[in-house]
């Protein structure tokens, strides 16, 4: 039986990856269904990722 098509390939990760950290996202998520659905979710900024909890207090 032949493989499937990947519904990600490596390169377009790459290409995700780079964007987010061009916007200033430090952290992200990438989820597939397995209907071929790519879904990204974004995180912290670099900004807020830097910034400790415990300064305010």
């Amino acid at each position: 039986m032949a493989n499937s098509r990947a519904f990600l390939k490596q390169s377009d990760l790459t290409r995700y990856a780079k964007a987010m950290k061009n916007a200033g996202v430090s952290e992200f998520r990438v989820e597939v269904e397995p209907t071929g659905k790519i879904i990204i979710i974004a995180g912290k900024t670099a900004v807020e990722a830097s910034r400790n909890d415990w300064d305010g207090a």
